[in-house]
């Protein structure tokens, strides 16, 4: 099956999508006129989650976890680290070795002192798991100092567990099987050391959490939080008033909210990792030369796209891979900007020209004319693939390129692009602090027929290296490479969502946007300011 949108049928379709965004966000105006129901609750925030009893077990490693149980460190509102459970910290020359000083005036739920003996712990019991995700070896040793300091050393878990791994009571928990982990009751139940205490969970229905008076950081401003279990019903629940806030917020669903007074959009991830990208095959004849490409890139308005997608103003466009680190001190090169014209030379300087005056250039009597592949599953991630595509395939047509659409089964689209049976594929791309070429090899056999001898040896070096600057200079490599040969294009860095009423606050774009992560940061804004 292969879909092919006409100019008419696209205008129409954006006609309808924008005259029943309106419609909804008019009668989600209309629904929130008079009394707002949020308001009612007080000190009482109710957030749609995604899960039921599996919100606190470690196999999951969900956000409710940062409600009970604290990590090392965290992020403050622009990304730095500081201090949770650790006081402060120090690391080896090699950054794989770090050594953490605790807060001797934090204790568990049930009074007891927190220590180093219960980080060792949750380390040693936590092995499989991650040894089954990362193929072992994740962390090489722990090493207990005293009761409040502790040498973690990792293997190739990088320094993942940092800001999301909670650490769990060894006193409560030391006489139980590491093998049944996931499997113990204490995640039904459970005693920890954070900013909230656990009161009760209703299977499939909600778990209900209040402030922890205790709590070394002085006792959370918000009263009690609610995590209500209500799957694909939050948007429905945000309308209604029945829940204050909706982590993981559907995209496509963005334009009722922007006209809705009531509600504050929060970006979060938007540090580049994963991007929304589309896989040149580029030892096919079409797309061997690196002009092409470019030309290819240059057609596509991606600042047009991240409006229509609803993404931030202010949304970095990015041509290739970076650290975390380059892209939160803004560390981007100019991206390539939208230049048809410049698409339109280039393309004729490589021998591709509308000869017979039909709109599609040709060269030796070939059209240029491909097909890209799209997945048709829809996630966080995928939503909204086809109507990408449908976008791209009318700008490439500006510049007289024929590009036709094919929807297939996620799995079916994975074989494809791994055998490297296809012409373009529309795929999301992650590079950094994950095998971001397992798919993609850049080197001999690779799928998408690009070859470049340096960046496979700059992809060994990063995945040796564990020294920021060392890593920075690498990445900064890796991206003028790419930003000349674009193997592939990057369409727009994958973003998530949260959506909050504006009684909730204290989130901020893009450091503090979950609000069962940052609850013990936040506080509600009173109804008579609501005006």
């Amino acid at each position: 099956m292969r879909l092919q949108i006409t100019r008419p049928a696209l205008k129409r379709s954006r006609r309808l999508l924008l005259a029943c965004f309106c419609l909804i966000a008019l009668a989600s105006i209309h629904c929130g006129e008079g009394k707002d129901r949020a308001y009612s609750r007080g000190s009482t925030v109710i957030i749609s989650y995604c899960c039921g009893k599996e919100a606190l077990n470690p196999s999951h490693d969900m956000g409710a976890n940062n409600l009970v149980f604290l990590s090392l460190v965290t992020r403050d509102a622009e990304g730095r680290l500081v201090g949770r459970l650790a006081r402060r910290w120090e690391h080896s020359p090699d950054y794989r070795e770090w050594t953490y000083h605790l807060r001797t005036d934090v204790r568990w739920h049930d009074g007891v002192s927190v220590t180093a003996h219960d980080i060792a712990f949750t380390i040693d019991v936590r092995r499989t798991f991650w040894d089954l995700v990362y193929g072992g070896g994740a962390f090489e040793s722990v090493t207990v100092h005293d009761d409040s300091t502790v040498t973690i050393r990792s293997g190739h878990a990088r320094l993942f567990y940092q800001t999301w791994m909670v650490f769990y009571p060894k006193h409560l928990l030391e006489h139980l099987d590491p093998q049944l982990l996931g499997e113990w009751d204490f995640w039904t139940r459970p005693v920890g050391n954070g900013a909230y205490r656990f009161v009760r969970l209703e299977p499939e229905t909600m778990m209900e959490f209040e402030a922890n008076p205790d709590y070394y950081g002085g006792k959370p401003r918000i009263e009690r939080v609610i995590l209500k279990f209500s799957l694909d019903a939050g948007l429905t629940e945000l309308f209604g008033g029945y829940v204050d806030a909706v982590p993981s917020f559907p995209p496509a669903s963005l334009p009722t909210v922007a006209a809705d007074p009531r509600f504050r959009v929060y970006y979060y991830n938007v540090s580049g990792q994963t991007t929304q990208a589309i896989y040149w095959k580029n030892d096919h004849p079409l797309f061997r030369d690196p002009r092409v490409r470019r030309a290819l890139t240059l057609a596509i308005d991606r600042r047009e796209l991240h409006g229509l997608l609803g993404l931030p103003d202010d949304l970095p466009i990015i041509d290739g891979p970076l650290t975390p680190d380059q892209y939160r001190r803004g560390e981007l090169p100019e991206p390539l900007p939208y230049d048809p014209e410049r698409a339109r030379a280039l393309l004729d300087s490589a021998g591709w020209r509308d000869q017979d005056g039909d709109g599609v250039r040709e060269r030796d009597g070939r059209p240029f004319r491909f097909t890209a592949l799209f997945s048709t599953f829809t996630s966080e991630h995928a939503a909204g693939q086809g109507a990408v595509g449908v976008y791209v395939q009318s700008q490439l047509r500006k510049v007289g390129v024929q590009m036709e659409l094919q929807p297939l089964d996620v799995g079916v689209l994975i074989d494809r692009l791994e055998s490297g049976n296809f012409e373009a594929v529309f795929r999301f791309l992650r590079f950094y602090e994950a095998p971001w070429l397992q798919m993609v090899r850049l080197g001999e056999g690779d799928p998408i027929g690009y070859q470049n001898s340096r960046v496979v040896e700059l992809i060994d070096l990063a995945n040796r290296t564990w020294v920021p600057e060392e890593e920075d200079r690498i990445y900064a490599e890796l991206m003028e490479i790419f930003r000349a040969d674009l193997p592939v294009t990057m369409l727009y860095p994958i973003v998530g969502v949260t959506v909050a009423h504006r009684r909730l606050r204290g989130l901020s774009t893009p450091w503090r946007t979950d609000p069962v992560e940052h609850m013990e940061e936040l506080w509600l804004e009173d109804e008579s300011a609501k005006r």
